[in-house]
């Protein structure tokens, strides 16, 4: 199996690769600039901005799967996820490849009845006070995924821990997500990698948490 990676050098991509990496996957991934010095040889390292179709384009290409994980900080000025998703979407369906995993955050785009009211708050908060024009990216981000017409699974995260794998992973659509859920990456990460080798997902929205 190979998977096409976006957003590798962020800290959940740095576990993707290693469970990658542990699971015998193939990896093609895209980098804005060049990769540590200690980056996995085994995988195909692509280098190219967002606006590099090329780039984009070479990445997709041969891969059974694409999974994008792009996780912003707050207040950042680089408002890219909606951009670089059109332009991976439209890639895919240059090469014809079907299935792609996104994961956001539980807190962005349509605030759904399994979200707590505490939760919901935070979320309007972090929008007012922080970054209304990352906010907007990130739901039209979703909106991108939900609309295109691709094999698409949107993976809505509460708190992200770097605890150690192996906790169990509770996914639903109708999950409910609170102030104190959480989800280490490495569970992450695991959900991910399963739900490529056997969809569960399809087309659908899915909540995630250890708790």
């Amino acid at each position: 199996m190979t998977i096409a990676l976006f957003g590798a050098t962020g800290a959940t991509g740095q576990r993707f690769v290693a469970a990658a990496e542990n699971a015998g996957v193939t990896l093609r991934v895209h980098c804005r600039s060049t990769p540590m010095a200690d980056w996995p040889t085994s995988m195909l390292t692509i280098i190219g901005s967002f606006n590099d179709r090329t780039a984009i384009r070479e990445t997709v290409r041969g891969s059974s799967a694409v999974v994008i994980l792009f996780g912003p900080r707050d207040n950042s000025k680089d408002i890219f996820c909606a951009q670089a998703t059109r332009s991976i979407v439209l890639s895919m369906r240059a090469h014809e490849r079907s299935r792609i995993l996104c994961v956001t955050c539980a807190k962005v785009g349509e605030l759904t009845s399994n979200v707590s009211m505490p939760m919901r708050a935070a979320a309007l908060a972090s929008r007012r006070f922080r970054s209304e024009e990352q906010a907007d990216d990130r739901t039209e981000q979703e909106r991108i995924i939900r609309s295109s017409r691709l094999e698409w699974t949107l993976v809505k995260t509460p708190r992200l821990t770097d605890a150690a794998g192996g906790a169990e992973v509770r996914a639903g659509v109708n999950l409910d997500i609170g102030l104190r859920s959480t989800i280490s990456r490495d569970s992450l990460c695991d959900f991910l990698i399963g739900e490529i080798n056997t969809p569960r997902f399809s087309g659908q929205t899915v909540y995630v948490s250890n708790q």
